[in-house]
């Protein structure tokens, strides 16, 4: 099975990404491929395929690895690409947690790396993706979208749940179904 943990976008900027950027993509790249709004997320880890055996211990690893957070306060904003303007794959808004995400995925990284289940990357960037693009899209419209919503805020959420989640991948696009979820612990 196909797994990642995430954390899933509130619908209030949901909302606002659809009105604004992924609007923008849909008028001016005909080459965009737009993530559907119930399946926007951030991934903290993309784990890949697993055994369902391994389900248990990646549970108890959430649990654990966010054990000494307390809720993270994340701003949306500003848009990017992977992996650069020449061969524009990916489009991405951008989530700016201060540094805290990049230090659960650490720790999820390691804790998996440990129990054998998936090797550690390090390339842990705070995103949502939000498009993909089936070939590259004109420079020029893309470099004019980036500009507009460089410095965009999309809002400001409160991350208090981290999920892992099945990817079943279909002809129409993947469907993720929530296995686990795990809550941050409240003061």
């Amino acid at each position: 099975m196909r797994l990642f943990i995430g954390i899933k976008i509130p619908d209030e900027i949901k909302k606002e990404v659809e009105e604004s950027v992924i609007s923008d993509l849909r008028k001016k790249i005909r080459e965009a491929r737009i993530v559907p709004s119930e399946n926007l997320h951030l991934t903290l880890k993309f784990i890949g395929e697993t055994s369902e055996n391994n389900i248990p211990s990646i549970e108890k690893i959430i649990d654990s690895s966010i054990e000494t957070f307390l809720p993270v306060r994340a701003t949306v904003r500003g848009a990017g690409i992977f992996p650069d303007e020449k061969n524009a794959r990916v489009f991405w808004i951008g989530v700016d947690s201060q540094g805290t995400l990049k230090k659960l995925n650490n720790i999820i990284e390691t804790e998996l790396e440990k129990a054998g289940i998936s090797k550690k990357e390090n390339r842990f960037k705070e995103h949502i993706t939000i498009a993909r693009f089936k070939s590259v899209p004109k420079i020029a419209s893309l470099k004019e979208i980036l500009e507009r919503y460089k410095d965009e805020v999309f809002g400001v959420m409160d991350i208090i749940e981290i999920e892992l989640i099945k990817s079943d991948l279909k002809s129409s696009g993947p469907v993720y179904t929530t296995l686990f979820k795990s809550r941050i612990k409240t003061i």
